[in-house]
């Protein structure tokens, strides 16, 4: 049973503002769809690292709860000034301007998209030399209760623990599969306390060769079902949801031939 992260969803309050401001930093609108709840973007580049879908919920009604779970995404580039300007440009709200830290051969900056979620730029000193040549999406990081319990369930999927560190708020580890698909990080905030909020984060998605295998796999070790694997008549793959320890929806899906 092979396992990669796919992409992750966030829900936006107007998707045409939220591809706008992320097609300005130097990704691309790969996809769109619409489902009867929500309109659907994913902005990555064709050429490397992690996707985003962007949701509109049709329900959607004033501004977006973006509670505590959700933490920061990362847009990796090799002018981390030329992508903080063009972010200023298309109306982020300015976090931090660029710094070239210490403790790693980076330099990052911070702002904020449209919606308020917190989007890290980094550029690396150097990047390696199979790095995409425009800017690409990093992993993404969820606020969790309890690190070591979350890493055992992310494991238990397939994924691997491939790095850990402590920042002076937070422990941190990534998840993955290192030969395809994104990056998860966690984080556990040293005041964190009581469960996270979940907010505006909609769901991950896990991509494997077995759907049916790794919900009952989940469901086996004492993780809820959300929804029991299912083939979709729309497109060619099978289906299904689990929670995590800390009730992030996970969508397992299963890509067929055809």
């Amino acid at each position: 049973m092979i396992s990669s992260l796919g992409q992750y969803c966030l829900n936006v309050t107007d998707l045409e503002s939220s591809v706008a401001f992320y097609t300005a930093l130097g990704l691309d609108n790969t996809s769109r769809t619409e489902i009867p709840q929500a309109f659907e973007a994913i902005v990555a580049n064709p050429g490397g690292g992690s996707r985003l879908q962007l949701a509109q919920q049709k329900d959607q009604d004033g501004p977006l709860d973006l509670g505590t779970a959700f933490w920061k995404l990362y847009v990796n580039t090799h002018d981390v000034a030329a992508t903080f300007a063009r972010a200023r440009e298309a109306g982020a709200t300015v976090e931090a301007a660029p710094e070239r830290l210490d403790r790693w051969p980076v330099t990052i900056a911070f702002v904020r998209d449209p919606d308020g979620y917190l989007v890290e730029l980094v550029e690396r000193h150097p990047w390696p030399d199979a790095a995409p040549g425009s800017p690409w999406l990093g992993q993404y990081c969820l606020n969790v209760t309890d690190i070591e319990t979350t890493l055992a369930f992310y494991e238990l999927l397939g994924l691997t623990c491939t790095s850990r560190t402590e920042i002076p708020h937070a422990h941190e580890a990534i998840v993955e599969n290192p030969e395809a698909g994104g990056k998860l990080q966690l984080a556990q905030q040293f005041d964190q306390d009581g469960p996270v909020l979940m907010g505006s984060m909609w769901k991950l998605y896990v991509d494997t060769d077995d759907c049916a295998g790794l919900h009952q796999r989940a469901v086996d070790a004492g993780h809820p079902s959300l929804v029991a694997p299912m083939r979709l008549d729309r497109w060619p793959v099978t289906i299904a949801f689990v929670g995590d320890p800390d009730g992030y929806q996970v969508e397992f899906v299963q890509r067929h031939a055809g």
